[in-house]
């Protein structure tokens, strides 16, 4: 029974291996991963919407290599830059040659800083009339003003000034502030608007900014809306660069420096011209009297027949305070003239150029008196006729601008446009 029990056993284990067991959980998961739905987001469709994928970005990099790739153009194109590099600098060599040269005349060699350098082929002459040639060159570019008349020349006896005054625009007509509350603010000077209408009977008035032309014209135009005070506006543009400082030339102004007056708060400013000068302290924005008191001197230093202002601005140790001074001297001419004209009876005398007798004002009274007549009458002028002035000079301006464009285009203008 045990030998039978044991081949039975045996048998059965037999027939058990032979038969393979299913495995229900895998076929599940076949079935699952056989029915899940297929994406519709295919490569194509990825690759147009922008996105990379694994074909994208071998298809990317083949169009990278291919774009890469040089063209006979291309080597060309290299070739020709190369080119004009080389010819480039051998232009820059001849023309550092050509600066090496011998002087051509006494004047060039003694142009620039009046330093003259000796005729020669010795590598040191060669690199100091190079030198010198390269520093005029630069100066003459971008040192010198844009013109070498910055004014227009002056008009005809009858309309025009005896003097012209030539004055600072910032931290002296107009004090420029910023802050992170209000940002850029510009105030103008107490007596300003008084200042430049009551000398500019007696005065040619310049406006020198120390400001390109693109930051300052719209201040100065609104100091003087009517266009009738200030004759001529002056920017960065007009003056000189002399060792890294603005110099406003008066040599340039296209008028006799002995009837040209600069005002400024600058120093350096008035470095080629001091004896035309006033240099005055800046203005910080607070209120002050500076400029109506500077006006009694001005006044007179315009109505006085003299032929040259300078000695009269030297008389005065310290321009900055010449307006106190003249006021001091003032008081004395005043007491010497009540006292004397007590004395002379009824025969008249002079001072100051006016003729005085017994009885007569202070002559520099009269003068005033004249001024402030005509102030007021100018002004009342312009306030009845300022804004007819304007518009007459917008018409004016458009018509220019007509006449401008059709000689461009070709079209001659009427007679009538080209008489008004």
């Amino acid at each position: 029974m045990n030998v039978l029990r044991t081949s039975f056993t045996r048998g059965l284990v037999r027939s058990v291996t032979r038969v393979p067991l299913t495995k229900p959980q895998s076929v599940a998961f076949a079935s699952t991963q056989k029915d899940e739905p297929k994406s519709i987001l295919t490569d194509d469709l990825l690759a147009k919407a922008g996105v990379e994928t694994e074909n994208t970005k071998s298809a990317d990099e083949a169009n990278s290599n291919r774009r890469y790739r040089k063209t006979a153009s291309d080597e060309k194109r290299e070739k020709n830059f190369n080119r004009g590099w080389i010819v480039a600098l051998a232009a820059s060599l001849a023309g550092a040659g050509y600066l090496t040269r011998n002087w051509d005349s006494d004047e060039e060699q003694a142009a620039v800083d009046g330093k003259s350098v000796d005729n020669g082929y010795t590598p040191q002459l060669m690199y100091a009339r190079l030198n010198k040639r390269f520093n005029s060159l630069f100066i003459s570019t971008f040192e010198e003003p844009a013109y070498p008349d910055l004014l227009p020349p002056p008009p005809p006896e009858p309309y025009r000034r005896p003097l012209t005054l030539v004055l600072n625009l910032e931290d002296l007509l107009i004090h420029s502030e910023w802050s992170t509350k209000s940002g850029w603010r510009t105030a103008k000077r107490p007596g300003l608007d008084y200042f430049l209408a009551y000398l500019s009977s007696y005065y040619e008035i310049v406006v020198f900014s120390n400001h390109p032309m693109a930051f300052s014209e719209r201040t100065v135009a609104k100091l003087d809306p009517y266009h009738a005070f200030i004759s001529y506006p002056l920017f960065r543009e007009h003056a000189r660069s002399k060792d890294g400082k603005i110099v406003k030339d008066l040599s340039y102004m296209n008028r006799p420096l002995e009837k040209l007056l600069l005002i400024d708060v600058n120093e350096d400013a008035t470095l080629l011209q001091p004896e035309n000068s006033i240099v005055l302290a800046p203005w910080d924005g607070q209120k002050d009297d500076v400029l109506i008191k500077m006006i009694p001197f001005l006044e007179y230093l315009a109505t006085q027949p003299v032929k040259d202002i300078r000695p009269i601005l030297n008389s005065y140790p310290d321009k900055s305070q010449i307006a106190t001074e003249f006021a001091r001297r003032e008081s004395i001419l005043r007491a010497n003239f009540e006292k004397e004209n007590k004395n002379k009876g009824n025969s008249g005398f002079s001072l100051l150029g006016v003729q005085s007798s017994k009885g007569s004002k202070f002559p520099l009274d009269v003068i005033r008196e004249q001024g402030q007549m005509q102030y007021e009458s100018f002004m009342k002028y312009l306030r009845e006729n300022g804004d007819k002035l304007l518009e007459e000079e917008k018409k004016m301006m458009e018509q220019q601008k007509m006449s401008l464009g059709s000689m461009l285009s070709g079209e001659q203008p009427t007679v009538p446009v080209q008489e008004k």
